[in-house]
């Protein structure tokens, strides 16, 4: 059943990381982009706590990819870093909910 677990939560959050890019591609609205990684970050973990870190790149990485092929540069660096820190503090802040939640 982990197994099927790790499964699911790798296929939504690659397909939420697919999303995300085509959404950057086609929006100037980066709050809510933001938002969203930092939620898709959460619930990951939520559902796969054992490994938050993963989310942290994975969810990401669409945004990335969309930006190294707009053009490269210190930009990209810099999108790159906030966008894997906002993954990041949200996969870690849904791991220790769910972690919280089940420990008695």
């Amino acid at each position: 059943m982990k197994l099927f677990h790790t499964f699911a939560a790798v296929f939504f959050g690659v397909a939420l990381s697919i999303w995300l890019g085509r959404a950057d591609l086609h929006t100037d609205d980066t709050g809510i982009l933001v938002g969203l990684i930092g939620c898709g970050g959460a619930l990951l973990a939520l559902v796969e706590p054992r490994r938050p870190w993963i989310w942290g790149l994975l969810v990401p990485a669409g945004v990335i990819t969309v930006e190294l092929w707009r053009g490269p540069g210190l930009q990209v660096l810099a999108i790159a870093a906030v966008t894997i820190a906002v993954a990041s503090a949200g996969a870690y802040l849904g791991a220790l909910v769910r972690r919280l939640s089940t420990a008695r």
